[in-house]
């Protein structure tokens, strides 16, 4: 069994619904072990807003749903850190995709990785 990490990033500025951040199309059978998405304005701003809303899919079926908040009070990310235990399974011909529909026409900067192990 070897780990690995997958790493996605992507800047936005339209409203475009599901853009992809990260698509992973395994060779072999792995198990997904954490996911972290992050989501920032692209320029500082400690202004509060709702970034957009963060997919999780597997197959191009929505399993899973986050939403992003920018703080006015933080000048970190705004972050889901998702451990998944002895991980999910997922077949070498399954993908796994991170998709994002951001909330405004504004820059914001989007990140994901997949950190699992191939079986």
């Amino acid at each position: 069994m070897s780990q690995n990490i997958a790493y996605g990033r992507l800047v936005t500025t339209a409203t475009t619904a599901k853009q992809t951040i990260l698509t992973n199309t395994p060779a072999n059978t792995l198990k997904l072990k954490t996911i972290v998405i992050a989501g920032y304005p692209t320029v500082w701003s400690a202004t509060e807003a709702n970034l957009g809303t963060v997919y999780l899919t597997v197959g191009g079926v929505d399993k899973m749903e986050f939403r992003l908040q920018n703080t006015d009070n933080d000048t970190l990310a705004g972050i889901v850190v998702i451990p998944l235990g002895n991980g999910l399974i997922f077949s070498g011909a399954e993908a796994v995709a991170a998709v994002v529909t951001p909330a405004a026409a504004t820059s914001y900067t989007w990140t994901c990785t997949f950190l699992f192990d191939t079986v």
